[in-house]
This record gives C-alpha cells, structure tokens and sequence, in this order.
C-alpha cells in the first residue's frame, strides 16, 4: 500500500534488495487487491494534521527558515547511501519531523489548548486544559513499534541544532535531555547516541555544515564536557531529587536504575548541570510512562523548566516517543501530533505480518502443574514455531560454512508466563519432554526471583531488591544474544521480558499465558511490539520467518480485538484447528484381550448391590446398535493450515 502516492515514490527492489542470495523457496501466494492510498486514524488531531502538512510539502515548505528548508531538503530530496547500501528514511519519520517543523515554526502552535483548538474536531476539546499543559510546548509522536522512534528523536535533535546555531531568532537550543524509563531502553538508547554514533551513521548532517557539528553526548552520571551543543542521555531514576529517588517501587522489570559507577553527588551534579541550562528540548523514549503530571516523572521535567526560567527560557519543547501514549484508562495523549498505526507499518513492510491465533477452545487444562495446564497451548506454539523454523534450517544447511555469519539469527519461540514459578515448570517441561525436541537443552528461562505488584496504573511490576547485579549483567548478555548468529537457544521463557525495549527481532512465535486484566490495554500491544522487529532488511520478501504469531487465550484476543481495531487493524482470527490439530487416535488391539480386570481398592471401598452377571455382551451390543461405528479400519485425517496476511487476506502459506 502506497503510503503517499503523490510525492514519496520508491522503488522498493532498488532501495531494499530482496532478501533471498540462498534462493529462499517461495510461499504460494494469491492475489491482494492494491488501494492508494494510506490508513486512517481516528485520532483527531493527527488525522487533521496529515492533510495539512501533506499539502505544505507539495508546495516546498513554504514559510519556515532557510536552515530548516536547507535540511528538510536534504534528508528527502536527495540519494543517501549508508554501507554502500541505498537508504531512505520511512515514510513515517518524516512525516513526524516535517509536522514538528510545520507545527512550531510554520503555525506557531506551542500549546496544548491551541493544538485542540485548531486541530479537534470537537470544539470542547480545548476547554479544561490545565494551565501547566500550557507551560512549555508539547508533541506527541504515536508511532508503531519497529518503526524507528530513535531515527525521529535524531532528526528532530538536529533539526532544533542547527536552527539555533544559524536563525539569529531562534527559539530553539542545543541542549538536549534524552530520558529512558529503564535500564533495558536506557541501553537501545546507548547504542545509538554513544559518542554521537547515529549522527555519524545516518546523513544527518549536510557535508557542508559537518565542521559545525559539535554535540557533546553525556551518558548517565559522566561529567559534561565543553561544546556548542550537548545532550544528556540518562534514566528518569537519576533525575530524581534525593528524596523523591524510589528503590522498587517505581521501577519495572526492564526499567531498573542504572547503577551508578560514581558517587551519589555526581548525579545530583547531573541535575544541577541540567538545571544551569538557559533552553532544553526534553526528549521522553516510551512516553506512555509519562501519563500524569503528578508522577515523578513528570515532576522532575517541570522541575527542569523552572530551573532553567531562572536565567533563560526554559524548556523549548518535550517530545514524547511511544507506539502506545494513552493514560492509565487507555485513552490517548491529547498532544499527539501524528499517528503511524501497526497497519501502516505492515504495509509499509517495516514490520513483521502479525496473525492472531484464537485460543478459545484452548481451555487451561485442571492440573496445579503449568507445564500441564498449558499444555495444549505450548503444543500450539511449539508446532506453529516449528514450521518457520524449517525453512531456516533449509537455507543454513545450503548455505556455505564462511557465509552463514550473514544468514538471519534462528526464529525464536516465546512463552510469556504468569509467575515465576510457572516460568520455571513450564521452561523445564520445554528443556526435557521429548514432544518439544527442537527445543530440548535449547530453552532459557529468562527471569530473576522476582515478586510482582500493580503499579499506579495497574501494570504488573516488580520488587527489584531481589534482582542482584550479576543477574542483571547476565539478563542484558543473554537478551543481546538472541539476535545473533551464534545464539544458542531456541525458546525463552519469561514473566515481564515482554515489555518495553526488550526488542528480539528473531521472535517470531509468541505463546502469552498472562491475563493482561490493566485497565490501560497497553500490555497487549507491547507484548505483540516486541515480536514485531524484522530480522531482514525493511521491505525484503519471500522471507518464511518474517512474521509473528501470537497463540493466546479469549481475555487476550478480545483486548487484541479492541486494542488493534484503534490501530487500523482488523486481526485475523484463526480458529486452532486451522492452524493446526493435536487429535490423537487410539485404536484398540485386533484379536487382542479386551478384558479389563478391576483393581485393587482400598477399606472405602463398598461392593455395589446391584449386580452385573445378568448383563450379557450380547446385550450391550443391542444396546449400542443405534450408535455412530467407530473408525476402527485404518484413518488418515489431513489438516490443512492455512495462513492469511493480517490486513489485505492475502494466502501467505499453506501447510498439511
């Protein structure tokens, strides 16, 4: 689906060869209509925008300054190449820089009220707005997992860069705070702004204006060096005043403090540091944590505005990143200034096909044991993981010695328990019983004893004083590892790893055995975004692994149903016995002794008065003569799967 057929024409074989140099086979496939066009939104306000600036960019960018024309030119008017190899940025991030742009510079909008105002269709929906809304400019940025929230924050950090070293009138800065909510996308994070990687990396910067580059990029609680610019990339945890800095709590399972290597004044010289600033542009990764202006987070910001307002500006701008920014109740984020739904991002081929399989006949079975309770469901999972597993294995045994280092890391299989315990008996069923052999020795139960509570929004987290160090050095290792060629294990087995910034692009099977009963809804779409990462190169095709299957249970397909309906998707759902069939036929012995002897009873036992002997066989067979036989000849029963393209219906498989 062409996602703007006026002005962004690519040619996806030149920008993203097809990904098969072992001949990967092809899937059948049957025709798909094609629709110009895009996917709607029904968030107002982006929906109202996209209109706007998409006429504003037919037109040239008409009213902004010389520097913001200069660089909107250069990152989508021109051939990049990064590793020799063509690059592009999607669709959606420059439409989330570009409405950035028409938005505070064009329009001149810097207020929640006066977005609403101008952009709502409700006409009510500008009134009640807390002047504290109002005290620095907001924007929201609602983009799907996968679709590269990081890529956004860079352009934007460049964009505000240079604007501020070359308008003479600049309202904007070259101080920036980056703020992860956790360890785990503290650590994405690094991997991109670490010595200024991603700026270096991606064409960023016009060659000409590369000797005016000096961003100076402070990790955590490392002192800041001299430059024109700098941004402090840190964990909300460290921007805490003393008092307000919580131990548990707060934080969860991928959110834990970073530890610090310093003492404990070098992070309050963090927050003076910061504090001292004249003008900062705060930039929130994951911003759904950001809800409410009475949770820490969200203090600590006003915080740093009031500070710098004592001798400058203030904040310029916060800029919120999340694929899901909606309160505790669910509704979304009133500044949300532009929306990539999950279907643009599957059209797009940005993102894995996702298909949800419905597990409503998949009734937990009454045992005490989860390895047995599940047992239908790990069986579903299992063979579904097995028949994309088959073509990798194909293409690792054609493909030659020195070459498979350049092969995709192999699908991995994933088991989102209840509680721990279950994790522990459910990952050892997994590890030993002979049904699930690929999985044998192959299976890593990825948690620490943690013991979990409701937060303020009623999503599970954990009391992380039973998380020691080395068992968060191991649980970073081990999650680094399974993306990559020489990752040994085939399943992972875990409580919370589902969760934000655990991102696994080589899961591809997700079997979810928890409630996900929060009122916000946003579990559901974070457990599904963390499966969604390709593994190949956005756009590549006739990759068998590139896509994700979600086994669940009623509560979690209806919150599916619902959630993703308000994404622009209408979810597949396949009943489990097209996907697949555990019907096992047991055939009594021909010419052998039926007799069945009673056993041994106990002292309960009390012999039945009403005796059997009268009861002859000839008997019994008269009675049952009305009855359906029963196939005691030779049966050969065929399941055939079949297995659809989330949103066009597209056959994309077919299995016996």
């Amino acid at each position: 689906m062409n996602t703007d057929e006026t002005t962004l024409q690519i040619d996806e074989e030149k920008l993203y060869p097809l990904y098969k140099p072992w001949e990967i086979p092809s899937l059948h496939r049957q025709g798909a209509n094609v629709v110009d066009g895009r996917r709607g939104t029904e968030l107002s306000v982006p929906n109202t925008l996209r209109a706007e600036v998409g006429t504003w960019r037919d037109e040239g960018y008409p009213g902004v300054s010389e520097t913001s024309q200069q660089l909107l030119v250069h990152w989508f008017g021109g051939e990049h190449r990064i590793n020799a190899q063509p690059f592009q940025y999607y669709f959606c991030q420059r439409e989330a820089i570009e409405t950035l742009i028409y938005l505070y510079e064009v329009r001149r909008i810097q207020k929640v009220s006066d977005l609403l105002e101008s952009y709502d269709n409700n006409p009510m929906a500008a009134f009640g707005i807390d002047p504290a809304e109002n005290a620095w400019a907001r924007y929201a940025f609602k983009l799907a997992t996968g679709t590269g929230k990081t890529k956004c924050m860079s352009l934007a950090i460049v964009w505000s860069y240079f604007h501020a070293l070359r308008e003479a009138d600049s309202e904007l800065t070259t101080r920036f705070l980056v703020i992860a909510p956790g360890l785990t996308v503290y650590e994405r994070l690094l991997e991109d702004f670490r010595d200024g990687k991603i700026f270096r990396d991606d064409p960023l910067i016009p060659p000409a204006w590369e000797n005016d580059w000096h961003l100076n990029v402070v990790l955590g609680n490392e002192p800041a060096g001299a430059g024109v610019g700098v941004l402090y990339l840190t964990n909300i945890q460290k921007l805490y005043p003393k008092r307000q800095r919580r131990t548990n709590a707060y934080r969860d399972f991928v959110g834990p403090t970073v530890k610090p290597s310093k003492s404990i004044d070098i992070q309050e010289e963090l927050r003076d540091r910061i504090s001292a600033e004249q003008r900062l542009m705060v930039l929130n990764d994951e911003a759904h944590h950001v809800w409410n202006p009475d949770l820490a987070w969200s203090r600590a910001i006003a915080f740093f505005h009031e500070k710098c307002q004592e001798h400058g500006n203030g904040l310029v701008a916060q800029l919120d990143f999340s694929a899901t920014p909606k309160d505790q109740s669910g509704k979304h984020f009133r500044h949300i200034i532009c929306d990539t739904p999950l279907g643009e991002a599957v059209d797009a081929g940005i993102v894995k096909v996702p298909i949800i399989g419905k597990a409503d006949e998949l009734e937990p079975a009454p045992a005490t044991d989860a390895a047995q309770k599940y047992r239908a469901h790990l069986e579903l999972g299992y063979t579904l993981w097995t028949h994309t597993l088959t073509p990798w294995e194909e293409m690792l045994d054609r493909t030659p010695a020195d070459k498979q280092d350049k092969i995709p890391p192999q699908p991995v299989l994933f088991v989102m328990c209840e509680d721990t315990q279950s994790a522990d008996t459910i990952a050892a069923a997994l590890d030993t019983d002979p049904f699930f052999e690929k999985l044998n020795g192959k299976t890593l139960n990825l948690h620490t004893n943690l013991k979990l509570k409701r937060n303020r929004r009623g999503d599970f987290v954990a009391d992380e004083s039973k998380i020691s160090d080395a068992d968060l050095k191991k649980l970073r290792q081990l999650s680094r590892s399974l993306d990559s060629n020489k990752n040994p294990y085939a399943c992972v087995v875990s409580v919370l790893m589902l969760r934000e910034g655990w991102d696994v692009k080589s899961v591809n099977t997700i079997v979810a055995l928890r409630p996900f009963t929060a009122q916000s809804n946003i579990l559901p779409e974070q457990a599904l975004g963390r499966g969604l990462r390709r593994i190949t190169p956005a756009g590549s095709e006739d990759v068998p692994f590139e896509r994700v299957a979600v086994i669940d249970h009623p509560k979690f397909t209806s919150l599916y149903e619902e959630a993703l309906g308000m994404e622009g998707l209408s979810p597949i759902i396949l009943p489990p016995d097209e996907i697949h069939s555990y019907t096992v036929s047991i055939y009594p012995e021909k010419n052998g002794n039926l007799e069945i002897a009673f056993p041994q009873m106990t002292d309960a036992y009390e012999e039945d008065p009403f005796a059997l002997e009268h009861i002859s066989r000839e008997d019994v067979k008269a009675m049952c003569e009305d009855m359906p036989k029963l196939p005691l000849g030779e049966v050969s029963t065929t399941i055939v799967y079949t297995g659809e393209h989330l949103l066009t219906g597209e056959i994309v498989e077919q299995m016996t």
